[in-house]
Order: structure tokens, then sequence, then C-alpha cells
């Protein structure tokens, strides 16, 4: 009797840590309207020919130089508002879920560190930079490698070496890499770079740069030069703040032009059938507990 008492109980304790450990899993959030524009800014720079922008682009104050555009510009129209408020819903979502791993304080280069793991690999989750600590990708690169969320929330700013990359590896996604930088994003010439970079701060994308995701300033400046730009292709809930499954985020409130400051709810999207499925194992050992004293 007394070993299947502490048999249940474990059930009880790994079903719950089970739990736990699902909910708290990183989540890709909707980005609404502004999920289809390859650039958003107030100020949108581009000083040479030979731009390509494979999705909308959105500003307030053009170019000297017309980039190519596949999708349709959008000119401080009502499209680009509601996109620049969807912009601050997604990031307010992103930034509200716990860490999974924070790296030491200070600069850190994510392309040599080795505190969060193997060099150079990244597996799903929330990686956090303490304050006022900025992040880097060196020449050698990092792989996002798995599919799932990642996050990197960097509390300050994001910067790339020239000739670096950001790779994908074993069904990593495009579509679920985010950067959330607190200070200025700079890509180096000739690099590579994955994910959508959501930052008021401006985004300076440096010579012949190929980049599948989305740079999105709304409030801030973009600057290109003869660089690639693919939004990629993402089967996601259309709802700012929310992936399938969660709740919507409430609209915050903003100014066109200005940094979006709304706050959202923390992101959950766990499939009902596995919290059903968890409890239910709890609930059947309890009684298994039960029945045999």
């Amino acid at each position: 009797m007394k070993f299947f008492q502490k048999t249940g109980l474990i059930s009880i304790i790994l079903s719950f840590f089970m739990l736990s450990l699902i909910a708290y899993a990183a989540t890709s959030p909707g980005l609404g309207l502004a999920s289809t524009f390859g650039i958003l800014s107030s100020t949108y720079t581009n000083t040479a020919s030979g731009t390509t922008i494979n999705g909308d682009l959105g500003y307030t104050t053009g170019p000297a130089v017309a980039p190519t555009v596949s999708g349709t510009t959008h000119i401080a129209n009502g499209t680009y508002n509601q996109a620049g408020i969807d912009q601050g819903t997604a990031l307010a979502a992103l930034n509200s879920q716990a860490c999974t791993f924070t790296f030491p304080a200070g600069a850190v280069d994510l392309a040599t560190d080795t505190s969060h793991g193997a060099i150079g690999i990244y597996t799903p989750g929330v990686y956090c930079t303490t304050a006022s600590s900025a992040a880097s990708i060196g020449t050698a690169g990092i792989t996002l490698s798995g599919s799932g969320t990642y996050i990197f929330r960097v509390n300050g700013a994001l910067t790339t070496v020239a000739n670096s990359a950001v790779r994908l590896a074993s069904s990593a996604s495009a579509c679920d890499a985010w950067w959330t930088p607190t200070a200025a994003t700079t890509l180096g010439a000739n690099s590579t770079f994955i994910g959508t970079d959501i930052d008021a701060s401006g985004i300076t994308i440096g010579d012949t740069i190929t980049w599948t995701g989305r740079a999105l300033a709304f409030g801030g400046t973009v600057s290109t030069v003869r660089d690639t730009i693919t939004v990629p292709t993402c089967t996601v809930a259309t709802t700012p703040g929310t992936t399938p499954g969660a709740t919507t985020a409430a609209t915050p409130s903003t100014t066109p032009g200005l940094p979006n400051t709304g706050v959202g709810p923390q992101e959950k999207n766990t499939p009902l059938w596995i919290i059903g499925a968890v409890i239910l194992a709890s609930l059947s050992a309890i009684y298994f507990i039960r029945k045999k004293a």
C-alpha cells in the first residue's frame, strides 16, 4: 500500500511539473496588420538602388531612393497606423513572457556564449540579458535549432557583425524568431538575419543584408542599403498579441509616429487537450491512492 501511495504521489508531482513546463513555453504572438510588413517605420531611409522588400512597406517620411516592393506601400494611412498599434501589442505580449534563460551580467556575444548551452546553438525559449546589457552576434553566427518559439529580449542594443549569420535547423522557423531590443538594432554588411525585430529605437540595416523576417520600428527610423527583406509565410492568428487558443490582448492606446507603450497579457498557447490529460492523470492518481488506502 505504501508503495502505491508513493508512486501515486510521484505521479501527481510529475503531472503538475509537466503542466508547468508546457504552460510556460515561449509562444509567438500574432502581429495583426503588421504581419505583412517587411519594413514599418516613422522615417524610412534608403540611399542606393538595389533594395528589395518582399512584403509591404510603411512609413511617414520616405526614402531618397525607392526600393522594389512586392506588396503595398502605406504612407501614414489607416493601415499603417493600425499596424503600428498591432506592433506595440505584439511587443507587449513578447515582453510579458517569463525568461527561460538569463545571460550573465554584461554585454553578450550570442555566437561565442557558452553559459546557455552548446556554443552557437539555441533551442526554443526566452533568452534575456540583464539590465543595460547589449547583445551581439559575432562572425561565427548562431543557429536556432528545433521547432518552437525563440525570443531574444535584449535590454540594450542589438548588433550583428559583418558576414555573420543567423541560421535555422531542425524545423526552426523564421515565423517564430523574435528580437526585442530596448536600444537600436544595427546589422553588419553582408550578413544574414532571421526573425522579426521589433525596435522603435531604430533599425540600421547594413549593405547587402539578406533578412527573412520583419523590421518593425513604428515610431523610429529604418535604413537600408541594397538589402533584401522577405516576410515569411506564417500560419498564425491575425489578432495582434495572440496565438491560436490564447485570449485577445486589449488594444493599447498609441499615437501614430511614437513608440507604442501598451501592455498586453502574458501569452500561453497550451492546447486544452494537453491540460485536460494532465489534470485527468492527476485525478486518477489521487483516486488510485484513496482506493488502495
